[in-house]
């Protein structure tokens, strides 16, 4: 437990810090499209390639094919029970369209793999690597593909620097090769800031919203319900029964829960702005999530402390 409370008081310091940056000008739009650009294209890809470093072992191996096992029937089950769940809202045809994709697609990659890395390692980061896997998948083809009403596009999941650090680093993970530290070192040099950058971004992102329209919206609260209540304590009632039947590790178990656990992802507003899907409603509902997570997910993460051990 005081380890957890260490990890989210380095958290709330970081966003906290985010917030006064942005507040006092010192971190403009700006900056912080090219903090946001430079985060996902470089410095997380080479957080990634830090935790295939992770002393090999058969039951880690075991977890990431579970992990993606899991998270493809995550994303196939939720995609089809959140559009039928969405035909029945008073929502315009649109808003349902966006309501799928903010519901299934979480914060994976900004939000899910810092913190699944802040929380337990290069252990948790991989498995987290292998669930983004799947959200990349199923985001940049079907989710593009509702929002839009176009093909998606498997460009876009090859080709993402995201994608090609987690394939590198599971092949780098299975493979006999260890690089040296002269490697390493400057990876993991640039990685570690993963964390911090990310947290402050997102504490940059809150300084700016308008919070009685954001917390004012009642659609929204569905969203939010929907994405930090029901599916996280679906996800984890499926995986203690699950962990009760199948040896796995704790951690697995865990990671697994809380990538199920995030808010609504930012690539659910690019997507919907590019597509003039509901763009104000998909903004509302991404930051509200984002707020409310702050008290929801370390809820979820003391559940899954006690549940999996």
């Amino acid at each position: 437990m005081n380890v957890l409370l260490e990890v989210f008081i380095k958290i709330i310091v970081a966003v906290a810090l985010g917030f006064c940056l942005r507040k006092y000008r010192v971190i403009d739009e700006r900056m912080q499209k090219g903090l946001s650009d430079m985060l996902l294209k470089a410095i997380l890809p080479f957080s990634i390639l830090a935790s295939s470093n992770y002393e090999r072992s058969s039951e880690l191996a075991k977890g990431m094919l579970a992990m993606f096992a899991a998270s493809v029937i995550y994303y196939a089950v939720t995609l089809v029970f959140i559009r039928l769940l969405s035909r029945k809202l008073s929502m315009k045809e649109k808003e349902q369209r966006i309501f799928v994709t903010l519901t299934v697609f979480a914060n994976t990659g900004f939000v899910g793999m810092p913190v699944m890395s802040a929380l337990y390692g290069n252990r948790g980061l991989l498995l987290a690597v292998v669930f983004n896997m799947s959200y990349n998948i199923f985001m940049y083809t079907y989710g593009v593909h509702l929002v839009s009403g176009k093909k998606g596009n498997w460009t876009s999941v090859i080709l993402n620097p995201v994608t090609i650090a987690s394939l590198l680093a599971i092949l780098l993970f299975v493979s006999p090769v260890v690089l040296s530290d002269y490697v390493m070192g400057p990876i993991r040099l640039i990685g570690d800031m993963t964390v911090p950058l990310s947290m402050i971004l997102i504490g940059s992102n809150l300084a700016m919203l308008p919070l009685g329209r954001v917390l004012g919206d009642p659609k929204s609260y569905i969203v939010s319900a929907v994405r930090l209540l029901v599916i996280p304590f679906v996800a984890l009632a499926a995986m203690w029964v699950i962990y009760q039947v199948i040896p796995m590790m704790p951690t697995t178990a865990a990671v697994f829960v809380l990538m199920c656990a995030l808010p609504c992802g930012s690539m659910n507003v690019i997507f919907s702005e590019k597509y003039n899907c509901a763009p104000d409603f998909a903004a509302r509902a991404t930051v509200q999530s984002m707020l409310l997570s702050m008290i929801s997910l370390p809820v979820m993460v003391y559940i899954c402390t006690r549940l999996f051990v």
